[in-house]
């Protein structure tokens, strides 16, 4: 099963927020740091698709931008769905 992955920078509250609402919902996560040199690859992805800044937040095909707790929600919930759906196999 795929993990969510919180691509965060240095010093970076907005990140800490993303963090910690996915700690308090249970979601797992996969903590990336956008700035390091081995992921300049993925910087130039986000940057061509308009995002400018951190944190992203990543699972499958969803990608969200910045904190906006709705959008993080809806993260959790297609992980949780995933996850269940991993167990029924």
């Amino acid at each position: 099963m795929s993990a969510v992955i919180v691509w965060t920078k240095p010093n970076c509250q907005q990140c800490r927020m993303v963090k910690r609402r996915l700690t308090e919902a249970a979601v797992e996560f996969e903590e990336r740091d956008i700035t390091a040199p081995e992921n300049a690859k993925d910087l130039a992805h986000f940057v061509g698709l308009g995002y400018r800044s951190a944190p992203i937040t990543e699972f499958g095909d969803l990608a969200v931008p910045g904190f906006v707790p709705a959008e993080i929600d809806a993260i959790g919930e297609a992980w949780r769905a995933a996850q269940t759906q991993e167990a029924n196999r």
